[in-house]
């Protein structure tokens, strides 16, 4: 009978694991988060102290991006086939957009709020592949242990005292349980209100380029599209300017006309993703604005 998985594992050194482990190419794509992760944490320290040194951290974080999403998008799809069905796949797949937006941000004048949902995106892959592959190699029992523990937690016995590899796992899988779904709740509202202004901004004071805001505004279209967390987002942003800008939750001091224009730019967003979404979408979203 075939040895399990685990135990074989166990009878290799920890540098033929390795070794093993580097020969996947999704150890690569955690390679290219783990470099977004450790560059972009070293941009936004650099930044307020000079933006050229940043800058370069800021290059070094999104070639990581595209480092990973091009492994993932190739093992997901294989080499490119030249025909419609191929490239529509393409296109409604989220890490082509992502791919796509990291190319344009690199190519493009730095944004210092552009790089931050790449980060976050970045921190729990991070954690989740070190929690389910890394230190699995490293301690080839520390899997079977918190099953164990997790068990004699269940029928009410003693978990008994977990190794540090085993405390950090589940540490790890813990922390990313409890802040995974609501930190990407916050990157959604932080792609649509906070990069979406800052690029609309930008190319009105010509900071930015004039390209800038429709190829974000067809990325968020999208994401709008084919995403239930950026509609949400959009939701999200509308009822905080509805309650600041429209009566009658709106302060007395909001001039009539910006409360005007307002609601004219929100009715024609809206009419935009009415017509992208489908009925029983927009139902969705009438319900969740009640």
């Amino acid at each position: 009978m075939a040895q399990p998985t685990n135990q074989r594992a166990a009878r290799l050194t920890t540098g033929e694991r390795l070794t093993a482990l580097t020969k996947a190419t999704q150890f690569y794509w955690w390679i290219g988060h783990v470099a977004v992760l450790f560059f972009g944490t070293l941009y936004y320290v650099k930044r307020p102290f000079g933006w050229r040194e940043a800058n370069w951290y800021y290059t070094k974080a999104y070639m990581g991006a595209l480092m990973s999403y091009t492994i993932v998008i190739y093992k997901t799809y294989g080499p490119p086939q030249l025909n419609l069905a191929f490239v529509h796949r393409l296109i409604v797949d989220e890490n082509v957009e992502y791919l796509l937006l990291a190319f344009f941000w690199l190519v493009m004048r730095p944004m210092v709020v552009t790089l931050l949902p790449f980060v976050v995106f970045s921190l729990f892959h991070v954690i989740t592949y070190a929690r389910s592959t890394l230190i699995p190699t490293l301690v080839p029992g520390v899997t079977a242990e918190i099953q164990r523990a997790r068990q004699a937690e269940r029928s009410g016995g003693a978990a008994g005292r977990l190794s540090l590899a085993a405390r950090v796992s589940k540490l790890m899988g813990d922390w990313s349980s409890t802040y995974n779904a609501p930190a990407l709740r916050e990157v959604g509202v932080w792609e649509v209100a906070v990069v979406g202004t800052w690029v609309v901004l930008g190319a009105v004071t010509f900071q930015t380029p004039l390209l800038a805001p429709p190829f974000y505004f067809q990325f968020l279209r999208m994401r709008y599209a084919l995403s239930a967390s950026t509609r949400a987002a959009f939701l999200r942003v509308r009822g905080f300017l509805d309650a600041t800008l429209t009566p009658p939750s709106a302060s007395a001091n909001v001039p009539g006309v910006v409360t005007d224009t307002y609601i004219r730019v929100r009715d024609f967003l809206v009419n935009i993703g009415d017509a992208i979404t489908g009925p029983e979408q927009q139902q969705q979203q009438r319900q969740q604005r009640q």
